[in-house]
């Protein structure tokens, strides 16, 4: 199809019933359906409170009358929803128009002067919008900036999970960088491209050191990178007198969310020490991670496996993994309590 662009129309009735997740389903089904260098027009995608979630799935371009329709109505647009004027008593807003108003002023205006007074607003609202997500693009937040975007309302958190069902493409087409560090907040986040892409080149790039014999995991630090953190280097000295008498076989990596096993020669590479994550971890994401490490050590052809426990954030849920995981693998399991080193 040798069209310049490209256009997902009807959308609109979905919108209005804050189908959001209908929505994903949609834009997801035209972009991996069409060419990845032709920009995508959406349809009457009017109200800002969508616009990070439509340009997070691709869309490029996007227009509505919306803006103008609501103001007959009397409805006033806000980056997070829509309020009706009747029942306003401030302006949450510095735009020109409403600059100098109140709600009661606009409301004793002629309707056609209200109306547009509101649209004038509305149009702002939208503007204002857009270079909110540009820049979120260019500081490399844009997921934080739909996050932050999905607590609006239910339908978009929905929306925002529904992602998971496209990680993998939402992977593939991101980029493999960005200019800032990340932000992890709970399990929703492990859709996210850089945890995805984590896991898949751990599992289809990445081979341990050739004379490795003894796989040691070790609980995340706070302090990143986790190898130059003073729990690291107590844990180590620790290991060296009661753990192993040699550590030249032996291979050491960490067990951190959201990414789960993190070999030690790995952990300066983006952005494995450039992320924050919230605490307490989420039990979603505790699994997550121990399924991870379980897998690991499946594929892996290590000989013994050591783990450093750290109950304090992660209970039992990576222990007990490690523990079918090698039970299937018949290879001995040495588990060390974190909690008496872990803290100076």
């Amino acid at each position: 199809m040798p069209f310049h662009i490209y256009a997902l129309g009807s959308p609109t009735q979905v919108m209005e019933q804050y189908r959001f997740d209908v929505l994903v389903d949609m834009i997801m089904t035209a972009k991996m359906n069409l060419p990845q260098e032709k920009p995508l027009h959406l349809f009457g995608a009017g109200h800002p409170v969508m616009f990070a979630l439509a340009v997070a799935l691709g869309c490029d371009l996007f227009d509505s009358a919306a803006y103008a329709l609501y103001a007959k109505e009397d409805r006033y647009m806000t980056a997070y929803g829509t309020m009706r004027l009747n029942e306003m008593e401030y302006f949450p807003c510095s735009c020109p128009v409403c600059t100098g108003r109140t709600p009661s002023e606009v409301r004793d205006e002629l309707a056609m002067d209200r109306q547009r007074i509101l649209a004038m607003h509305n149009l702002y609202v939208c503007i204002a919008e857009i270079n909110r997500v540009k820049q979120a693009i260019i500081n490399g937040r844009l997921w934080e900036y739909l996050r932050l975007k999905s607590q609006s309302h239910p339908a978009l958190f929905q929306a925002l999970k529904k992602l998971k069902e496209y990680a993998a493409y939402l992977e593939e087409h991101s980029s493999l960088t960005k200019k800032s560090g990340l932000f992890f907040f709970d399990a929703v986040d492990l859709a996210r491209p850089e945890v995805v892409r984590h896991r898949k080149r751990l599992e289809e790039r990445y081979s341990p050191p050739e004379k490795a014999e003894t796989l040691i995991l070790l609980p995340q630090t706070a302090e990143k990178p986790f190898h130059k953190s003073k729990e690291y280097r107590r844990i180590v000295k620790i290991l060296r007198k009661e753990a192993l008498e040699k550590l030249e076989n032996a291979h050491l990596c960490f067990y951190a969310a959201p990414f789960g096993v993190v070999p030690i020669e790995l952990d300066e590479t983006y952005p494995l020490s450039q992320y924050e994550i919230a605490l307490p971890i989420d039990l979603e994401t505790k699994r997550y991670v121990a399924e991870q490490v379980a897998n690991y050590i499946k594929k892996s052809g290590y000989k013994e496996i050591i783990f450093v426990e750290d109950r304090e954030n992660w209970n039992e849920v990576v222990t007990e993994a490690c523990e079918r995981a090698c039970k299937k693998r018949k290879i001995p399991l040495k588990v060390l309590s974190g909690n008496r080193w872990g803290k100076p």
